[in-house]
């Protein structure tokens, strides 16, 4: 996976160089399983310590549940880690109904429901993030069972999708293309998990 990291760390770092603003990638897969949350991780990890720059996984089923629009609140649902420079927004069970009462002019107030707009809220919580981080990493769930990498591709950086070795077949990658492009998301590529190595790593690394 290192090499994967070094070409991602290379692109993100020019690109930021360049914009000097955050820069947010997602991370699926086709199938469920296929180690997505693993590679995520990973790469912020690194991402932390190499750059230094501020950091943060972000769970996005949990992203679309919450009420962070407002700057103040992201220190309530974002926490910092043992690395230095990395924060993550954990997965969470939601029970019940999230609500925010929100006042419109006059003495009327209106109740929204977060459940109505997951989509919305995603987008207006990872806008809001990226004022608070250099770096956002989207752990998204499978394109075979949830939309969310979908709807979040165009509102990112760009999209890596995690292929699982002697797993994942020819046309899911090519499934997996295909709807990120047709999203109108920016497609950074694919990450092999998962490999396994006939011969010894040191070895195969040599021949």
């Amino acid at each position: 996976m290192q090499q994967y990291l070094q070409v991602f760390l290379n692109n993100i770092q020019k690109k930021n160089r360049k914009s000097g603003m955050c820069f947010a990638v997602a991370f699926t897969s086709y199938e469920p399983e296929e180690g997505v949350s693993y590679v995520t991780q990973s790469f912020g990890i690194e991402i932390a310590k190499r750059t230094g720059k501020r950091t943060l996984i972000a769970d996005a089923r949990h992203l679309s549940q919450l009420n962070i629009m407002q700057y103040e609140r992201i220190a309530e649902n974002c926490f910092p880690t043992d690395v230095a420079n990395l924060w993550n927004l954990p997965p969470e069970e939601v029970h019940g109904q999230q609500e925010n009462v929100e006042e419109i002019e006059g003495d009327e107030t209106y109740l929204q429901t977060f459940a109505d707009n997951p989509i919305e809220n995603s987008i207006n919580n990872l806008q809001t993030l990226r004022y608070a981080f250099d770096y956002i990493l989207l752990d998204c769930p499978a394109l075979r069972v949830s939309d969310e990498a979908v709807f979040l591709a165009p509102e990112t950086d760009g999209v890596m999708v995690v292929v699982e070795a002697d797993r994942t077949r020819r046309e899911q990658i090519q499934n997996a293309q295909q709807t990120i492009e047709a999203a109108d998301g920016n497609l950074l590529g694919f990450i092999l998990n998962k490999r396994q190595y006939t011969v010894p790593k040191w070895l195969y690394n040599r021949l």
